[in-house]
This record gives structure tokens, C-alpha cells and sequence, in this order.
């Protein structure tokens, strides 16, 4: 019900795709510019150096992907002698320029919690609008909400933004090594490319299912009911007696799988055109299911539609027992 309802209430609202759509685009250029600060220049040296031309004259990349995904302890040694004496080189320029091969590393990830942080703000400006129109039915400015809860939003996202960073850096560690192992194990190549690449992905949905259940309700805690980020903290790891981390999980795992499906074959079919619109709808459709798994929790009334009221079963006689079938 969650999901259905999520669907029906983006529907109603499809008009912060565009909106959320602009603000994406002020991010990335944000983000370009940074890059183009911080990063190109070293990045530029190392591509423009000889001992990096002299890797990609013979097959680096198929040599590499086939060392990575062997689980050989010799990686180096699986190197063809032409492919190791140009690692050689190459290794001895990344040397040289160790501390601003250090500076280059720290400036991606200092851009990429900034994006991280400032997509939070968004989503937190963003929350507030669908809050407005389940809560009330009102249409508010977006401006006017992200400078109003400017504060509140960057205190949420200066806890979540970092916990969120280093689990999704794990995950993908663990996945890897997951991956590897499989690979390692299973003796027919293709079978082993296929099964390692499957499960692989399968426990990375899996693990973004559960991040997204953990942290489900803090936000819609500190919008709806104006909680201390510590109460709602509180509010979203309290799973005790409530049976909702499972009905949540596979919500959420459901909803992951097919972003993920429709960006994919949207971006295949049209050539990546169609994902302007599919990755700020992916975006609100998160937000959706976010804020009708709290209402429904937290057994809140809520528009569904201009017409349609969603009320708490426990509101519910025998008299309106059919309300349950309107949507």
C-alpha cells in the first residue's frame, strides 16, 4: 500500500520534477566548477604524461579487468612483460607526485560530499513541499522553504551526509571483495562472470534497502512533527513492537530495483535524454515513499490527491469500510 500510494501521490505532484530538475543542474555546475579548480589540473597532468600514453598503447584495461576480477594473488605478475615495465614507469610518476596525487584524491571526495550535502539541502526542501500537500493540500514556494529550514536541514545533513558516505564506501568494498570471491570459486568464466556480477548487484540493492529503511523516518520526523534531530534519531532506529522494518525493507528494495530498471532502459532506449526526467522522478519517488511509510506509521491523516483523504485504519467504522478501496 505504501508503494501504491507513493505512486499515486508523485503522480499528483509531478510538477516538482522540474523543479527539482533545475536545482540538480545548479548542483552539477557547481560541482563542475570545482572540478575545474581542484581537480583538472592534476588530473590533466597525469593523463598528458608519457608514462600514461605508454599504458594505453597495448590492452591495459582488458589485461587490468582480467587481473581485478581473477582473485589471483599475483596481480602484478599477471601483467604481460611490455604491460609491467610501463606499470613501472607509471607507478614511479605517481611517486614523484605523491602528495599532489594526494590532493587530487582529497579534492574528489571534498567535492563529493559537497554535492552529497548540498542534494540533501534539496531533498529536505523538497520533503517540505510534499509534506505541505499531504498535510494540507498547500502549494508552498520552494525558495522560501529551503532558505527557512536552511539551518535545520544542514545540521541533518551534517550527520547523514558523512554516515551515509562511509557505509556506501563499504558497501562497495564489501561488494567488490564479494564479487572477487565468486569469481575465484566458480571455475567456468562465464557462468562465474554472470553469478558474481548478479549476486554482486543483488547485495548492493539489498544494502541500499536497508540504509534507506534505517534512516526512513528522521527526516519526515523533523518536517511533519518538528523534532530535535536527536529525537527523530530516536524516532527512526526505534523498531520495537511496530512489525515495520520488514514491510519497509521491501518497500524499499521494490522501489530501488525498479528506479534502477527504468533509468536503465530509459537511458538505453533514448539514447540518455529520457533521463532527464527519470532521475529527478527517481528522486521524489524516494521522498514519497519516505513520507507515506512515516505517515502511515505514524497513523497520520493525509492527501493523497486534492480529492482523496487517506485516514488511520483505526478511524475506520463499518460504515466507511469501502474508503479502502478508492485508490
Amino acid at each position: 500500500m505504501i508503494f501504491k500510494n507513493a505512486i499515486h501521490l508523485l503522480i499528483g505532484n509531478f510538477g516538482l520534477t522540474f523543479k527539482y530538475l533545475l536545482y540538480k543542474v545548479i548542483v552539477l555546475a557547481i560541482a563542475a566548477a570545482l572540478s575545474a579548480a581542484f581537480v583538472y589540473p592534476t588530473l590533466r597532468f597525469v593523463l598528458a604524461s608519457a608514462e600514461f600514453s605508454a599504458l594505453t598503447k597495448g590492452d591495459f584495461f582488458g589485461e587490468l579487468f582480467g587481473a581485478l576480477f581473477s582473485g589471483s594473488e599475483g596481480f602484478f605478475a599477471s601483467f604481460s612483460p611490455e604491460m609491467q615495465e610501463a606499470l613501472r614507469g607509471f607507478g614511479g610518476l605517481l611517486a614523484e607526485n605523491a602528495s599532489r596525487l594526494a590532493g587530487l584524491a582529497a579534492g574528489i571526495a571534498a567535492i563529493l560530499l559537497v554535492v552529497r550535502f548540498l542534494n540533501g539541502l534539496g531533498n529536505f526542501a523538497f520533503g517540505n513541499l510534499i509534506d505541505s500537500r499531504m498535510s494540507s493540500n498547500a502549494k508552498i514556494s520552494f525558495s522560501g522553504v529551503y532558505i527557512r529550514n536552511l539551518g535545520r536541514a544542514a545540521l541533518w545533513h551534517l550527520v547523514y551526509v558523512p554516515l551515509t558516505f562511509v557505509y556506501d564506501v563499504l558497501v562497495l568494498a564489501v561488494c567488490y571483495l564479494f564479487f572477487v570471491a565468486l569469481f575465484s570459486v566458480i571455475s567456468v568464466p562465464a557462468i562465474a562472470a554472470v553469478a558474481s556480477l548478479m549476486l554482486s548487484v543483488a547485495l548492493f540493492l539489498a544494502s541500499q534497502a536497508v540504509k534507506l529503511t534505517l534512516f526512513s523516518h528522521a527526516a519526515p520526523a523533523m518536517i511533519t512533527d518538528r523534532l530535535r534531530l536527536r529525537a527523530a534519531f530516536k524516532k527512526s532506529f526505534s523498531y520495537k513492537g511496530q512489525k515495520r522494518f520488514g514491510p519497509l525493507f521491501s518497500t524499499y528494495l521494490v522501489t530501488v530495483i525498479a528506479v534502477m530498471c527504468v533509468n536503465v532502459v530509459c537511458a538505453f532506449a533514448t539514447f540518455g535524454a529520457a533521463l532527464l526526467v527519470t532521475v529527478p522522478v527517481s528522486y521524489l519517488m524516494m521522498l514519497c515513499v519516505q513520507f507515506v511509510g512515516y505517515y502511515t506509521y505514524e497513523k497520520k491523516r493525509y492527501f493523497l490527491t486534492e480529492d482523496t483523504v487517506i485516514r488511520p485504519k483505526e478511524e475506520k467504522t463499518n460504515d466507511n469500510f469501502y474508503d479502502d478501496f478508492e485508490i
